[in-house]
């Protein structure tokens, strides 16, 4: 993804701006709470407020100005992390920009740890935040928010309220407000304002006059003042400009006074130009065929006619919001078609695809927006920029994306790696049948690979293999990237009709022609499939390996994380948490970026078992119902199943049985499930259930698979699962043990032990002589790992469910002792001086103490407390 500069500067001062003081001096009380909303109709003066504000801020400070095309998750992350990465002085969070896509809560952890180790008080402005409706994105902002470090503070500027859950911050004193009833000007500002656009004093009956027909509203007072200033008289001429109900406002001054006002060849230039959401001069030359814009730029800012810089040199600018959709308006269909189609030959020109194809679909050029895709896809593809790719088609006439076989395939083809698998195979269809015997190749092989995955998708390997080679017949000795992507299914059909030896060898072939051709994306693709088929081989060093060199070769770019996912989970198995968390926690927010829900899915699982395996069993929670949303949005049901199974792994490690069980019967009544994942936590839940020999036959099948197919890494958690399972009925288990150890050590699989918690350290102790280092090294592990039950004594395990699934983290020791010194009827200033923090870091911990327990205020809090015993 390109990331427009502009959107992340302040914006700069301008000539004639009024200090509002009143105003300012509520904003420094920013800082007193984690967020402060600024909500007016247009025109009030919010952005001018707050960037006046910010310019004068001691603290670090971030920019970010939102538009209806940043309502994606992994596009508004990027310039999310982008803006704020400008004003940290610690490392940059793990999310790179380079793409767009979606949000998770794995990548808003990593923003909130790292700027919990900020110093300095930082301020991050988010304009026009009410253009953000994707439910992730406001889980992510909300996420953020009730987890704010204590000097992260947030500014929120918007027309309408942002669908966020502001009663509940209300409530918490999360939030600060600002509205329309303290921006309107005063008297004594609307006549600063009203001198400054006149460029005179004006006598006071004046101002009086237009500062009630203008109600205090900014924008009003300008154009009245612009009106005066050309030859208006106040009170006899002007009209009243006041806003009315329903969000429009009476803008007939503006045509007859500012706008008439106008010279022609200016308002030509206005209505030609209003089309643009920036302004430079040559590309105003391109829209009104002008040669002389930059002078007519410079005197518009001059004349103070709602053109405002965008940057601190002068060559970008920007009309007022409300001025351009009045100009819109008034410009008629015609001309503001032929500004597009302006627009759009400029941007073609500038190589900016993303630009042209808007400009060109809104100026009824449709040819030039569906060349420009065709000529820039698949490069897009192979730079991971998947989710660009489908929001220009998206642009794109539906009628006409059905009626080109290519542009239905590609389409489809994005959208089931998406996870919208019913779409896609609706576009599947349709390509199928437009395509023509003789179309282009590279075409054909396009929809036949795109044909293979869903037939993966449907259980059907065989098709799904035929599919395959029918596309590498097509495609030759090229280097088209779906070249290797169709070697890369061939390889996962090849794994699922159970030829694992031949899968290898596909996927090492995919993977060094996509790095031969100079396809990231595919080799990146080939890695994540070949490395977990390494894995449950029992070659995890191998692996591990072959994950880091790819990540080597391509780091930093949102692709990677279809490498850096698997590599999260195999360094996890390995017991190395803190690598893998960041693996993992980089990984995800990259597949999310680059569009692919099987991976984050994955990611955010692992996630799940080593937030768990560290002692924070409600961030383990809060990742799976994330896991889970995603995968029930994209009908995904057989991941989905996956992430329900591993629901009940950790309500099993917990000891909470009944929950396990309850999740488990959620699919249990469906077809059996070839998943030895879900097959170990189904024999788990019997073991608990003092079941064993139902487990012992659930496991028999299993590991009789595991031993045909070679696959020793799962035939070691199997066989861990199974001596449980024989302990538990009295029979001996020492040789099954042995056996897990004795395949696990080389490679050093810690987690298929470790997870399985303390009924397997006697056993491990039983079976050290097999393999003396590695069982000592498991046994010392076991006794340094966090008790997930720890602090279960008086009540505290009873704390709170997280939608009926997870069990909130205790309280810390500074916020046990807080909550114990407000029970005493002590002040906020008084816990400080207590405590020897400051009054900010106090309200921050009462924030963090209400979301714990579920309280509205400091009566709920300790009531609550008292309760599950905290007190």
């Amino acid at each position: 993804m390109q990331v427009v500069a502009t959107k992340l500067l302040i914006p700069p001062a301008r000539p004639g701006e009024v200090v509002r003081a009143r105003l300012l001096r509520l904003l420094d009380g920013v800082t007193g709470v984690p967020v402060t909303l600024v909500t007016a109709p247009a025109g009030f003066g919010k952005t001018t407020l707050v960037s006046t504000w910010l310019r004068r801020f001691a603290g670090g400070s971030a920019w970010l100005m939102l538009d209806d095309d940043d309502d994606v998750p992994g596009r508004f992350l990027d310039y999310l992390v982008t803006a704020l990465g400008a004003s940290l002085t610690t490392a940059r969070t793990p999310l790179d920009s380079g793409s767009g896509a979606a949000s998770v809560p794995a990548v808003m952890t990593a923003v909130v740890n790292e700027l919990a180790a900020a110093t300095d008080e930082t301020v991050l402005v988010l304009d026009d935040v009410d253009v953000l409706t994707e439910p992730e994105i406001l889980d992510a902002l909300t996420f953020l928010v009730e987890h704010c470090p204590p000097r992260l503070h947030l500014v929120l500027l918007g027309r309408n309220e942002p669908e966020l859950p502001l009663a509940r911050w209300r409530g918490r004193g999360l939030l600060g407000e600002i509205g329309a009833a303290q921006l309107r000007f005063s008297p004594v500002e609307a006549a600063g304002l009203l001198d400054a656009v006149t460029g005179r004093a004006l006598d006071e009956d004046t101002v009086t006059a237009l500062y009630r027909r203008a109600e205090g509203w900014a924008a009003g007072l300008q154009m009245l003042g612009i009106g005066l200033r050309n030859g208006a008289a106040a009170q006899e001429s002007a009209p009243s400009v006041r806003f009315r109900p329903g969000n429009r406002y009476v803008l007939d001054y503006l045509a007859e006074e500012v706008l008439r006002g106008q010279p022609a060849d200016v308002r030509d230039f206005l209505l030609r130009t209003c089309v643009l959401d920036a302004l430079t001069p040559s590309l105003c030359d391109a829209v009104t065929g002008r040669t002389d814009s930059d002078r007519v730029i410079r005197d518009l800012e001059r004349a103070n006619l709602f053109l405002a810089p965008l940057d601190d040199v002068g060559e970008w600018h920007r009309y007022h919001g409300l001025f351009a959709d009045y100009l819109r308006g008034e410009a008629g269909d015609a001309v503001l078609a032929e500004s597009h189609r302006g627009a759009a030959a400029w941007y073609a020109g500038h190589r900016q695809p993303a630009e042209t194809i808007r400009h060109a679909v809104a100026g009824g050029d449709i040819g030039l927006a569906v060349a420009t895709v065709r000529d820039h896809a698949e490069d897009q593809v192979r730079r991971g920029e998947l989710v660009t790719l489908l929001s220009w088609l998206n642009r794109l006439p539906e009628a006409e994306i059905r009626a080109q076989a290519d542009l239905a395939g590609f389409k489809g083809w994005l959208l089931y790696l998406a996870g919208r698998v019913d779409d896609a195979e609706s576009y599947a269809r349709t390509a199928d049948a437009g395509m023509a015997a003789d179309a282009p190749p590279i075409d054909r092989a396009m929809l036949r690979t795109f044909q293979a995955y869903l037939a993966l998708t449907h259980g059907d390997p065989d098709a799904a293999a035929e599919l395959a080679t029918e596309a590498l017949a097509l495609l030759g000795a090229g280097t088209s990237f779906f070249r290797a992507a169709a070697m890369g299914v061939l390889g996962q059909a090849r794994r699922q009709n159970g030829d694992r030896r031949g899968a290898i060898e596909v996927l090492r072939e995919a993977v060094r022609l996509g790095e031969r051709s100079g396809n990231p994306l595919s080799a990146l693709e080939a890695t994540g499939y070949l490395a977990p088929l390494l894995y449950v081989q029992g070659r995890l060093r191998e692996a591990i390996l072959l994950c880091q060199d790819a990540l080597r070769a391509n780091a930093g770019v949102p692709m990677a994380g279809l490498a850096e996912v698997p590599l999260g989970t195999l360094r996890y198995e390995r017991d190395e948490l803190a690598e893998a968390e960041q693996h993992l926690v980089d990984g995800i927010a990259r597949c999310e970026q680059l569009g692919t829900t099987s991976y984050a899915l994955l990611g955010l699982r692992t996630l799940a078992r080593l937030h768990h395996a560290r002692g924070r069993v409600d961030d383990g929670f809060r990742a799976l119902l994330a896991a889970r949303r995603q995968a029930d949005a994209a009908e995904d049901y057989r991941r989905a199943r996956l992430v329900v199974a591993t629901i009940a792994e950790l309500h099993l490690r917990g000891g909470n049985v009944v929950a396990a069980e309850q999740a488990l019967r959620e699919i249990r009544g469906d077809a059996p499930s070839s998943s030895d994942y879900e097959q170990l936590t189904t024999a788990r839940l019997l073991i608990a259930q003092d079941q064993s020999r139902r487990a012992l036959d659930v496991l028999a099948s299993i590991e009789h698979r595991a031993r045909a197919e070679g696959r020793d890494g799962s035939l070691a958690a199997i066989l861990v699962v199974s001596a449980l399972a024989r302990h538990a009925v009295g029979e001996a288990c020492h040789d099954l043990l042995a056996h897990a150890v004795e395949i696990a050590a080389g490679d050093g699989y810690r987690r298929t032990f470790l997870d399985e918690g303390a009924p397997l350290v006697p056993l491990l102790r039983d079976a050290r002589s097999t393999a003396p280092a590695f069982v000592t090294d498991l046994l010392a592990r076991t006794r340094s790992a966090p008790s997930v039950s720890a602090g279960r004594g008086r009540g505290a395990a009873e704390l709170r469910a997280i939608d009926g699934v997870g069990v909130v983290e205790t309280l810390t020791e500074t916020q046990t002792r807080i909550l114990g010194l407000i029970a005493t009827g002590l002040s906020n200033q008084q816990v400080a001086d207590k405590l020897f923090i400051t009054v900010g870091t106090t309200k921050w911990h009462l924030n963090q103490i209400f979301g714990r327990l579920q309280a509205r205020n400091r009566t709920e809090a300790v009531a609550r407390a008292r309760e599950l015993g905290l007190l």
